[in-house]
């Protein structure tokens, strides 16, 4: 075997390891963002998305992620609030999520204390009703 075909086998090894390692479909797309503009509802939240940003609703807490979501799957910054009592400033939120068909998943944390702002199963829908804390 030759050099340069020692070489190539190796890289295709290490592309092979890597391919592995990572996993199946843990590679982010570029998507184009007006594909996830809509309404998306889950059990207790409401996420709002349009081509420039987006604003999620749960009955003590929001949030808002000021630009487009062009990956899937996503980590994109914003904000979380609590709504609950007197309620708080908005802290920075990392949005991390991934869209399947009609269904995302959703998951928020905090940056600055990285506790979660939740989880969440969403589709494409209609908000029902919801109860704001007072």
């Amino acid at each position: 075997m030759t050099a340069l075909g020692f070489h190539r086998l190796a890289l295709a090894a290490l592309l092979a390891a890597f391919a592995v390692a990572c996993g199946p479909g843990s590679a982010s797309t570029a998507i184009d963002p007006s594909t996830l503009v809509g309404t998306w509802v889950g059990e207790g939240v409401v996420l709002t998305v349009t081509d420039s940003g987006s604003h999620l609703e749960r009955p003590c807490a929001h949030g808002d992620i000021p630009g487009a979501i062009a990956q899937n799957p996503f980590s994109v910054a914003g904000t979380f609030a609590s709504d609950a009592g007197p309620g708080g400033p908005a802290r920075p939120a990392l949005y991390n999520g991934r869209v399947v068909g009609a269904t995302m998943t959703l998951d928020i944390r905090l940056t600055d204390t990285n506790d979660s702002g939740g989880s969440f199963t969403l589709s494409r829908g209609s908000p029902s009703p919801m109860v704001k804390c007072v």
